[in-house]
């Protein structure tokens, strides 16, 4: 299963749930568009692309892979990815974003998010980075204030890795960049009822 699928349908009572926020990714099997915010990741645009300008995209749009059912994936592991471990914290239009990625055990690297505004919670998110016939794939679910699930019980979104190089982790539709010893940006690109819309350009800094 691809980036962006869920396993079952999600429900129509959650499609104003997390209304407003930057878009990252869209779920399939509703007449929504909600789009997963994925990996704590905090909604904060580089330059150029929140108003769209063309260049900026362009060179966003290259740092993005789509992958296929049947593609090879590349040999990885939990190890390639330890220095995410900690807290990082990112800055919505609305609010901060908390996310603490935990030790890797068991063949998995759990995430929790927290994201808030000035009112209180927008959404929980909880990731698993999973170790997979030799190769790594997320997964992930989102959940309102009082834990009503976005998804289905059952139903949970997964993006396969497509490819790792040196400081960079291709994942269908989003690349993850090491940009220093306690920073990464993730590229995502956006995409509804199959069409790709913008790329957005994701910052993260580490907190503990």
């Amino acid at each position: 299963m691809l980036a962006g699928s869920v396993t079952k349908a999600i429900p129509a009572a959650v499609a104003s749930a997390g209304a407003g926020l930057f878009a990252i990714g869209e779920l399939t099997g509703t007449n929504m568009n909600k789009r997963d915010f994925i990996c704590g990741t905090s909604a904060l645009l580089m330059p150029g692309l929140l108003t769209g300008d063309a260049s900026a995209q362009a060179n966003a749009r290259a740092m993005i892979r789509l992958g296929r059912p049947d593609d090879p994936r590349p040999a990885a592991s939990l190890a390639d990815v330890a220095w995410l471990v900690g807290a990082w914290t990112g800055a919505m239009p609305e609010g901060p974003v908390e996310s603490v990625f935990m030790s890797p055990r068991f063949g998995q690297m759990p995430v929790f998010v927290r994201a808030t505004n000035k009112d209180g919670i927008i959404f929980y998110e909880i990731v698993t980075w999973v170790e997979m016939d030799g190769s790594l794939v997320l997964r992930l679910k989102h959940f309102t204030s009082v834990l009503t699930g976005w998804e289905t019980q059952d139903g949970f979104i997964e993006r396969p890795l497509l490819a790792i190089e040196p400081e960079r982790l291709y994942f269908h539709q989003a690349t993850y960049v090491r940009t220093g010893p306690d920073t990464y940006s993730v590229y995502f690109l956006n995409m509804r009822d199959g069409v790709e819309q913008d790329v957005l350009v994701i910052p993260f800094r580490r907190t503990a």
